[in-house]
């Protein structure tokens, strides 16, 4: 967590590096309204990811002291000082990060805390930061097995950070295909943009992090042999980051009321994300399970939909639109300065900091969208700001 946070500016200079090689080549790979939303969400994802990870490495280091048999081998064959721990653990984590990335596509409960990061039309490096606030649950899941095998804690959280690192600049449309060789091992950025993509022939393809070898083994390979449409099959048309978040929870649950099927509400969160209740799915796509069937029955609606026009909405003037750069660096400032004081504050101290940052990006996104809410949100956001400022530094 330390390593991504302190290679941050890193990101931050790439992003304007593809920005300027955007406007040098006179290409449209960015939307302003877009991008913020997509950098908010980030933030948000950094809110949450710091208290589940804590949870997390409590399990994995439970799970880390009952391996003590394996453990006892790893420490001599695998020992930290050995380089060969490090290969090692790099390749199994993206081996395991393969098959919960692809769960996450597969299971929709995990879709549902994964969708954010492919509800974005467009594909550039800050698509990279758009992250879920749950994140770490679905993935860090799938990792636990690393603690029984005897990998210590920290070496896990090393090599996490590192797959992340390497997964931030394949969201790009600045670099082509690469040599053949480079293409058949590793993940590149044609590979990811097919990944990101909603043409029927695209779904579901190339879940590899840094590996894409996995993909080829299990037959989830598929090269990119046309410019991709990006997003979702039914796409969200808002910049709102809470709606980006919540959107396939509230399906789920909303499903679950209204089904008389209460049994196949249940099932369905533990479904393919197409599925649904039989009372609430089209005649068609009842008892489909198969999502390779439900695609056949739905793939010209998707080609049609491939071919729609980007939701590219202004949210008002450029003095409006300086307003939500202005509304969106207030709370990241202050969201870095106080993750790395969390621990000075008392627990209700940390529960209202955290609330009123969660608001001040819903806030955002109302803006965004170019509602102004001001005695709803924006008075209301401010005067919050103030009485914790005065709290805090007076």
């Amino acid at each position: 967590m330390r390593l991504i946070e302190s290679i941050a500016p890193f990101y931050i200079l790439l992003m304007l590096l593809e920005i300027l090689y955007n406007r040098f080549k006179k290409k449209d790979y960015y939307f302003y309204e877009d991008s913020l939303a997509d950098l908010s969400l980030g933030v948000l994802s950094r809110i949450f990811d710091g208290l589940i990870l804590l949870g997390l490495v409590f399990v994995y280091s439970e799970l880390y002291k009952l391996s003590w048999g394996v453990s006892f081998l790893t420490k001599i064959f695998l020992s930290p000082s050995s380089a060969l721990h490090w290969i090692v653990l790099f390749v199994l984590l993206d081996f395991l990060f393969y098959w919960a990335h692809r769960y996450s596509h597969e299971i929709k409960v995990l879709w549902a805390s994964h969708v954010v990061h492919h509800s974005s039309e467009e594909f550039n490096l800050s698509v990279a930061l758009r992250q879920s606030f749950v994140r770490n649950i679905g993935i860090g899941l799938f990792y636990l097995p690393l603690a029984l095998l005897g990998f210590p804690v920290e070496s896990y959280l090393i090599i996490d950070a590192l797959n992340r690192t390497y997964q931030f600049w394949v969201h790009t449309r600045a670099i082509g295909k690469l040599s053949p060789l480079y293409e058949s091992i590793f993940v590149t950025p044609s590979h990811h943009r097919v990944h990101h993509a909603m043409n029927p022939e695209y779904i579901d393809k190339n879940y590899g992090g840094v590996f894409i070898f996995w993909d080829r083994i299990f037959g989830t390979f598929c090269e990119e042999k046309k410019e991709p449409r990006y997003g979702l099959v039914s796409q969200l048309n808002t910049y709102d980051p809470v709606t980006a978040e919540i959107h396939v929870f509230r399906d789920l649950f909303s499903d679950l009321w209204k089904t008389k099927y209460k049994w196949q509400g249940i099932r369905s969160f533990f479904s393919y994300p197409s599925v649904r209740p039989d009372d609430l799915q089209p005649i068609m796509d009842r008892g489909v399970r198969d999502p390779k069937v439900w695609l056949n029955h739905h793939r010209w609606d998707i080609e049609i939909k491939s071919m729609a026009p980007q939701y590219r909405s202004k949210a008002g003037s450029l003095t409006y639109r300086i307003f939500l750069l202005v509304s969106f660096l207030i709370p990241t400032g202050f969201t870095l300065y106080f993750l790395k004081r969390m621990h000075l504050f008392s627990l209700g101290e940390v529960i209202s900091v955290l609330f009123l940052l969660v608001l001040s990006f819903v806030s955002l996104g109302r803006l965004l969208e170019g509602e102004r809410n001001w005695l709803r949100f924006e008075i209301p956001k401010y005067i919050s700001w103030f009485v914790l400022l005065v709290y805090f530094f007076l």
